[in-house]
């Protein structure tokens, strides 16, 4: 099978293989550009979700401010703590089995475009 005639951003050939008439892969083929854009600004929502992030900081300066206050008892504040860091633990995990299913599917589908499933 024919290679991708293109040259990478950092200059080196291409090393996927051509497919269509121009001898461009699918990642430099002008037709599939489209294509390329809506998959990119899919993986761009994959990041993590900016309004948790910020509720739980804002959690937590709430619990430091009651601490130095001394409105809440250290222990209490500890527990809290790690309570918020657990959640920031799952929704990274969740963040990742996300990004890993999406780009399982990705692979499929490129297989089907290329025959190799």
């Amino acid at each position: 099978m024919d290679r991708c005639r293109a040259t990478k951003a950092n200059g080196e050939p291409c090393t996927l293989p051509a497919n269509g008439k121009q001898g461009l892969c699918w990642a430099h083929d002008p037709a599939t550009a489209q294509q390329r854009r809506r998959r990119a600004q899919r993986g761009g929502r994959a990041k993590g979700n900016r309004e948790v992030v910020g509720l739980l900081k804002e959690e937590i300066k709430t619990v430091i401010a009651d601490i130095r206050a001394g409105g809440l008892d250290r222990n209490d504040a500890a527990v809290m703590i790690q309570g918020y860091r657990a959640l920031k633990d799952f929704i990274t995990l969740e963040r990742h089995v996300k990004e890993t299913d999406e780009l399982a599917a990705e692979i499929e589908e490129l297989k089907r475009e290329y025959g190799a499933a």
